[in-house]
């Protein structure tokens, strides 16, 4: 019996605790039996915004990158080609500002890579929750009494009476 009342016990907890979460993330008038169908789609929803907004991010970092490659090119070709000591000063700073440039734009593309480690583990405990709320369904289910049976103090079934006997006292 200790160990049937250690889980009612933390089941109760844990369905507070993901009440006061739904709450706290601005949704507290949510009916009850849909409290983990909402987080796992609040987390699918921001695992979706968040490889979109990581798609576009990349995308154009690396259209920056391939940008500065050109312009760098292009610059080493015109320092080659002019005696201007003004332009050449001017190429050989617009060269360090693409060297940094293209550092910057390393960064992030990293940076998105480490976002989409991000959006692994978010999917990762999306299906954790999802076999959470399954296994908790079925314990509910399992746990459900048979309808056959009365509801009520009655310790033995010869005890129990029926509704027709209820009704009989009314009459």
């Amino acid at each position: 019996m200790h160990d049937v009342e250690a889980l009612r016990r933390d089941i109760v907890g844990m369905v507070d605790e993901l009440r006061s979460a739904i709450e706290d993330i601005g949704d507290g008038g949510m009916p009850e039996a849909n409290v983990v169908s909402n987080a796992r789609d609040r987390l699918r929803y921001i695992s979706a915004l968040t490889e979109q907004a990581a798609g576009r991010s990349l995308n154009a970092a690396e259209a920056i990158a391939d940008r500065l490659h050109a312009q760098r090119a292009r610059a080493e070709a015109l320092m080659g080609r002019t005696r201007s000591p003004a332009l050449r000063a001017f190429l050989a700073e617009l060269r360090e500002e693409h060297e940094l440039s293209a550092a910057d734009t390393s960064e992030i593309i990293q940076a998105q890579a480490f976002q989409d480690l991000v959006g692994q583990v978010v999917n990762k405990l999306m299906v954790t929750v999802q076999k959470m709320e399954d296994g908790l369904v079925h314990l509910l289910l399992d746990d459900e009494p048979d309808p056959g049976l009365l509801a009520g103090p009655a310790v033995t079934p010869r005890a129990a009476i029926s509704q027709d006997d209820v009704d009989s006292l009314f009459d």
